[in-house]
């Protein structure tokens, strides 16, 4: 059985943030296997979804016992959205690394004990790993931050100053 902690669920936001950032043919590399809810597939209107699927994304259907959670969860968390919270009962039922941008997703997912990241630790795991350079993270991140991306600040920043100082 392939390890759980190498699953990760990804969210919209998290899609959209790659594929802006001009790193999401990249980002398939990485040594985990990404999945996404069929919903979230489904509402990506900026992005090729069958060139996700060709790079590896994988296509999650929730079973009716599933919905029924995410529909639960929707009474009681009225501030996260339906399609987050397919990721949510997604990643809980995968036993998987959720992966978004969305700070009620994440806060709800760290209270149900999902292991959750952001873009940033994307970026930070791309370059440990050697995936991008330094700077093309750098040139990643400060695109992001053009588009108006949610992303803390001064993380932003730390790590801009990083990577542009290792690319030196």
């Amino acid at each position: 059985m392939e390890d759980s902690l190498s699953i990760c669920v990804v969210d919209t936001n998290l899609l959209i943030d790659l594929y802006f950032g001009k790193i999401i043919i990249p980002f398939f590399t990485l040594p985990y296997t990404f999945t996404a809810p069929d919903v979230i597939i489904a509402e990506l209107k900026s992005i090729d979804c069958s060139m996700l699927i060709i790079l590896g994304l994988q296509k999650y259907e929730l079973t009716g016992k599933q919905i029924q959670d995410v529909l639960q969860l929707r009474a009681q968390h009225r501030q996260v959205s339906v399609n987050d919270l397919f990721a949510l009962v997604t990643a809980r039922s995968l036993r998987a690394i959720l992966l978004t941008g969305d700070k009620n997703l994440r806060k709800l997912a760290e209270q149900d004990k999902v292991l959750t990241h952001g873009t940033l630790w994307v970026l930070d795991q791309m370059v440990h790993l050697k995936v991008i350079s330094p700077l093309q993270a750098a040139e990643a991140l400060k695109l992001l931050c053009e588009k108006g991306s949610r992303l803390p600040i001064d993380e932003c920043n730390d790590r801009l100053k990083n990577w542009r100082d290792k690319s030196e």
